[in-house]
Parts: structure tokens; C-alpha cells; sequence
């Protein structure tokens, strides 16, 4: 009787084998995709606004989960009933949903990312140009990135610039100087920042 059954196992660990090898190079083909994604496309953006992290992020990342969950649910059915035992139930669980957040976020995930930035450049470009003038926090040197923090309705933005632009503002006091952004208004309350210049107030 065991003879019977251990060629047919084989050709299930076979089978799940090449199975966890295809989602293996989809993962690193997503990745490569999302990587070249936000280094040619990604565009510098400020402001918050709750329904990004629900409807952007976190609903498509979900949804991606729950799927994955369906597509494999004979494998984890069969992981965790031949499987037995509270920790390793415990670590199995974290490890397939963070497994499948992962996945999730790079294909759900950036689907609905790159949706939304299309949206967003076709309300940028029907928006003009405005002018505003920010409150400077901080003048960041200490590591990279570098950057320059300030207030933007009310909660702190930051802008990356190099070392050389910042170095002569190291040992200024950042209370006494604004940062002056020309922006364009998005979907929400993004905005697509264009320009900036520092002054003393």
C-alpha cells in the first residue's frame, strides 16, 4: 500500500515544486517592474489624505491577500492539517500572510498605484500652477537622505536635496527661513510639487 502512495506524493512535491518556482520568478519579475516603476515614473508628490491609504494601499493589498488565500487554499489546507501544534500554526500564519502581503502589495498593490498616479497627472495637468509659502523645520544633514522638512497643511513634508545645497544652512537656525513651493493640485489633497526655493523670512 505505501508503495502506491509514494509516487503519487512525489508527484505532488514535484508538482508544488515547479508551482513555488513560477510564483517565485513572477515575484522577482514584479519587482524588477516596480523598482523601474517609481525610478523612471514617480514623480514628487506632497500632502495626505486618508482615502489613499484606504483605497490605494491597503483595500487593493487585502483583496490581493484574500485571492492568494482562494488560489492556494489546498495547499494551506493541507499545510496546516497535516501540520499540528500552536506555534507552528502561529508562525505559519504569520509567515503566508506576510508571504502574501508581499505578493499582494506588488501586483494588487501596483495596479491600483499606478491607476491612481494616471488619475492623478490627468488633474495635475487641467490645474494651474499655484505659490506657497512654508514654515522651515529642519535643515536634515546627519545621514542620507538629506532633505529639508517644513509644514504643509499642517503635517511635516520633506524634500530630498544634496549635501552641497544644504551644507551652508547646517549651523542656521531653521525657524528663520521658508521654503517657497510651486505646486500643482492632484486628486485629493495631493499636490505635484514643481519647484522650491529657500529664503530667510
Amino acid at each position: 500500500m505505501k508503495s502506491k502512495k509514494y509516487p503519487k506524493n512525489r508527484k505532488l512535491i514535484n508538482g508544488e515544486k515547479r508551482l513555488e518556482k513560477k510564483h517565485y520568478s513572477i515575484l522577482i519579475g514584479l519587482m524588477v517592474f516596480g523598482a523601474g516603476y517609481y525610478y523612471f515614473n514617480e514623480s514628487k508628490t506632497i500632502g495626505h489624505d486618508i482615502r489613499y491609504s484606504i483605497y490605494i494601499f491597503w483595500l487593493p493589498t487585502i483583496i490581493g491577500i484574500v485571492t492568494l488565500a482562494i488560489y492556494r487554499r489546498k495547499f494551506l489546507i493541507t499545510k496546516f492539517s497535516t501540520n499540528k501544534g500552536v506555534v507552528l500554526w502561529t508562525f505559519m500564519i504569520f509567515f503566508y500572510l506576510l508571504q502574501g502581503f508581499i505578493f499582494s502589495y506588488l501586483s494588487f498593490g501596483q495596479i491600483a498605484k499606478i491607476s491612481w498616479d494616471i488619475l492623478n497627472e490627468r488633474a495635475i495637468q487641467q490645474n494651474q500652477i499655484v505659490t506657497l509659502r512654508c514654515d522651515v523645520t529642519r535643515f536634515w544633514t546627519k545621514r542620507r537622505p538629506y532633505s529639508i522638512d517644513f509644514k504643509f497643511n499642517g503635517k511635516r513634508e520633506s524634500i530630498i536635496a544634496d549635501y552641497q545645497t544644504l551644507k551652508e544652512y547646517i549651523n542656521e537656525n531653521p525657524k528663520d527661513y521658508e521654503i517657497e513651493i510651486e505646486l500643482n493640485k492632484g486628486i485629493w489633497n495631493y499636490y505635484k510639487l514643481n519647484s522650491w526655493t529657500l529664503s530667510k523670512k
